[in-house]
């Protein structure tokens, strides 16, 4: 597969990764809010590089950090597999 797909979009735009990544843990935390147990997973993908991996956590997690503190709750820790 070629072209700018995948995670090399994100690190290009990383406002698209931030976007997604907020989109997925304002639902989360919506479910949570209810008493539901959520263990969420984010997949990158089409990683080739370790540093592409490095690049989309770290704009991940401070997306979810941002929302964690906008919500005004304990954030969670996410792990790269």
């Amino acid at each position: 597969m070629l072209g700018h797909r995948g995670c090399r979009l994100g690190v290009s735009y990383p406002e698209i990764t931030a976007m997604q990544a907020r989109s997925h843990h304002h639902r989360r935390t919506g479910v949570q809010a209810r008493g539901i147990t959520v263990l969420p997973e984010i997949m990158v993908p089409l990683v080739a590089f370790a540093a592409e991996l490095e690049n989309q956590k770290e704009t991940i997690d401070a997306s979810i950090k941002e929302v964690f503190e906008g919500r005004r709750l304990r954030s969670s820790t996410t792990s790269a597999r």
